[in-house]
């Protein structure tokens, strides 16, 4: 008997876990037609362009990413679990403007600023090539054939690129209860090496 209470405490404790550590991204890279979950990886590719896939699990919570891209790991790729992201309640101002649905292909590359790609459906726009809805899932698809290197000032085709990428995907929604109006409900890293 005693094997059974301790069974059921064990079965509320996964429980009680689980709920707390929700997941709301997977995101897939897809060159070549092979798609991989990257989720918290290091995956390498060709030099050659590459399609992010984000499937949105609770798109009624959770609509938008924030992205940084980075050649270097610091300051957001290095960031333990535990660590609060650097200028946390500035990351909102941090984001780059774009067109809606992607039209360059591209990527931004800087040190700290972001991009926010989301959808909205309820309107006819986002930031993704592509939208698709399956079941209660959405999948949204970014092709990437060239990198804006924003602090460069200039744009290299993936061809060109021979230096890994560090990516930090945040997702980060409004919380008016907390100091700063925002909280982080989960986030993945992704190095891309280049051979």
């Amino acid at each position: 008997m005693k094997y059974g209470r301790f069974g059921w405490i064990l079965l509320l404790w996964l429980a009680l876990t689980a709920a707390r550590a929700q997941h709301y991204v997977n995101i897939y890279i897809e060159q070549d037609g092979h798609r991989q979950l990257v989720n918290n990886r290091t995956v390498t590719l060709e030099r050659k362009p590459f399609t992010l896939i984000f499937e949105f699990v609770q798109p009624d919570k959770v609509s938008g990413i924030y992205v940084n891209t980075s050649f270097k790991p610091k300051p957001y790729f290095t960031l333990l679990p535990s660590q609060p992201v650097p200028d946390f309640d500035y990351v909102p101002r941090k984001v780059f403007s774009e067109y809606k649905f992607n039209p360059n292909k591209e990527l931004k590359v800087h040190s700290e600023f972001f991009q926010y790609w989301e959808y909205n459906p309820l309107r006819n726009w986002n930031k993704f090539d592509r939208i698709v809805k399956q079941g209660n899932r959405i999948l949204a698809y970014r092709r990437v054939q060239r990198l804006d290197l924003v602090e460069e000032r200039r744009r290299v085709d993936m061809r060109q690129n021979r230096f890994p990428l560090y990516l930090f995907f945040g997702v980060i929604v409004k919380d008016p209860t907390r100091f700063g109006g925002l909280r982080e409900l989960e986030r993945i890293k992704v190095k891309i090496k280049f051979r």
